[in-house]
């Protein structure tokens, strides 16, 4: 039985720039309010690489009310409560490198791209947004270098839109691990859906892996792919997994 489907955002619930599809996520709205009494509907959480304040909007729209994950599994907040606590694993000498990442992004990174935004409102996470994914790629592969040679404890994820460096203890699986802990359940009784390399991991830890149809490949490979984009592709795997949970079935090939 799955117990909780966790969202990521940007290319699954919303579209980096773009108006969000309102019916859809309307939709997606009016079963997660109906998962507190209807055993079968897993309620919805969030897990995404964008700061608090864009992730508990979302989680407004859609009437969560349990605990959702920023900042890629760096930060935990709780809608209903006003609950904000850090991941365990930002430690004081994590927190002291990733602050020399900062300062580095800053001075070296940043003066060359100067229509990038530099996502300053995070702690754990260092990011960048851009409009321009041949401007992102040239990002990411200067800070990969960079990460990999200097500080071997993080990673570097990209989307279409945005580079995150974070801790290797500080991703979105932990964030989920974190997450199944606080609210009492396994694995196997969490979904997710995600499309991007920030994912990938999450991905292989839930019982119930999903992407939408805009995914990249890596992670279509790892995932029950659906036939919908974005919004349309969570809509589709929420009912999937409400399928799933009625008829008892444990197996993601047997939703596909």
């Amino acid at each position: 039985m799955i117990k909780y489907f966790v969202l990521d955002m940007d290319g699954c619930l919303t579209y980096p720039f773009h108006s969000p599809d309102w019916d859809a996520i309307s939709s997606i709205r009016a079963l997660q309010m109906r998962s507190g009494q209807e055993k079968h509907i897993p309620a919805l959480s969030l897990c995404t690489g964008r700061p608090l304040p864009y992730a508990e909007a979302a989680a407004q729209w859609l009437g969560i009310h349990n605990t959702i994950i920023f900042e890629s599994g760096g930060g935990f907040y709780h809608p209903v409560s006003n609950k904000l606590v850090w991941s365990p694993n930002f430690t004081e000498d994590i927190e002291r490198k990733s602050a020399e990442i900062r300062k580095w992004f800053v001075r070296d990174v940043l003066p060359q791209f100067p229509n990038a935004v530099f996502e300053f409102s995070k702690r754990t996470d260092v990011g960048i947004v851009h409009i321009d994914l041949n401007e992102i790629k040239k990002i990411f592969e200067i800070s990969t270098r960079m990460i990999n040679d200097e500080f071997p404890e993080f990673e570097v994820h990209s989307t279409s839109i945005s580079v995150n460096i974070i801790a290797k203890t500080c991703n979105k699986a932990s964030g989920l691990q974190i997450f199944a802990e606080r609210h009492d359940v396994t694995a196997n009784e969490v979904a997710y859906i995600g499309d991007s390399t920030g994912d990938l991991k999450a991905l292989d830890w839930v019982g119930m892996p999903f992407a939408p149809a805009n995914a990249i490949e890596a992670v279509r490979r790892q995932a029950c792919v659906m036939k919908g984009e974005a919004t349309h592709g969570v809509l589709e795997a929420y009912r999937k997994i409400i399928d799933q949970n009625r008829s008892g079935s444990s197996s993601v090939s047997s939703i596909s």
